[in-house]
């Protein structure tokens, strides 16, 4: 548990996000920029800029994490796979994924664990982390809630998310939610939580539950106790 009376570890613990499609050059060297003065734990960008931002953070302390398939989900596993080794190229750390939810909510369970296995093997064979977005807005019965992260957490996920906090799929962060996960991984996996966290207030309260990682566009209201955009994610 963090130290939340200080600002230094409050950005530690924060992943700072902006992944809008309509986010310009200039807009990605602000936002980089913005990570190395907080110094927060990454800087969460879309895959077009990871080139860029592994240039701009180098030596910086600050981490380079992207998505792979967001926020639709349902690429092919091959397709998945092929995404996670052009990042490695590109020099990103680590990113997020949405392992395909039609897949679990259809029965498939071989294909969701395997598509799983495939993209946890080839980012650790290539030195990334893994984070898993569960999108718990269409996994909605707790029963498959619970059969998501331990099929996460068996495949090797470094962190399991009970979404992405965007589209559709997402859905805002809950004390429930983070405590379900929590409840079903052991270490080394560990929990993130993204949706909605745009208060400090609020970050407490899921890490309280068990989180040790957000991912949030509100990085720095966060870090100086204000509240950030309650539109955004």
């Amino acid at each position: 548990m963090i130290d939340f009376n200080d600002p230094r570890q409050i950005a530690r613990a924060i992943q700072y996000t902006n992944v809008n499609p309509d986010l310009t050059r200039e807009g990605v060297i602000k936002h980089l920029e913005t990570c190395m003065q907080y110094q927060f734990d990454a800087a969460m960008i879309a895959p077009c800029w990871v080139s860029l931002a592994k240039e701009m953070l180098k030596g910086s302390g600050v981490r380079v994490a992207t998505t792979v398939n967001f926020p639709m989900a349902n690429d092919t596993t091959a397709m998945k796979v092929a995404v996670v080794r052009e990042l490695a190229k590109e020099g990103a750390d680590e990113f997020d994924f949405p392992p395909n939810p039609g897949y679990l909510l259809g029965g498939q369970e071989d294909l969701y664990f395997n598509e799983l296995k495939s993209v946890v093997h080839v980012a650790h064979d290539l030195g990334m982390k893994v984070k898993a977005m569960l999108e718990f807005g269409f996994i909605t019965e707790e029963a498959l809630k619970i059969k998501a992260t331990r099929y996460a957490f068996e495949a090797g996920i470094d962190w399991v998310k009970q979404s992405s906090g965007w589209g559709k799929g997402g859905c805002e962060a809950t004390v429930e939610d983070v405590r379900l996960l929590k409840a079903n991984i052991q270490l080394p996996c560990r929990v993130k939580v993204s949706g909605k966290v745009n208060t400090l207030e609020k970050m407490k309260a899921m890490f309280e539950a068990g989180a040790e990682l957000v991912g949030t566009s509100s990085g720095p209201e966060l870090v100086k106790g204000l509240t950030g955009d309650i539109n955004a994610y």
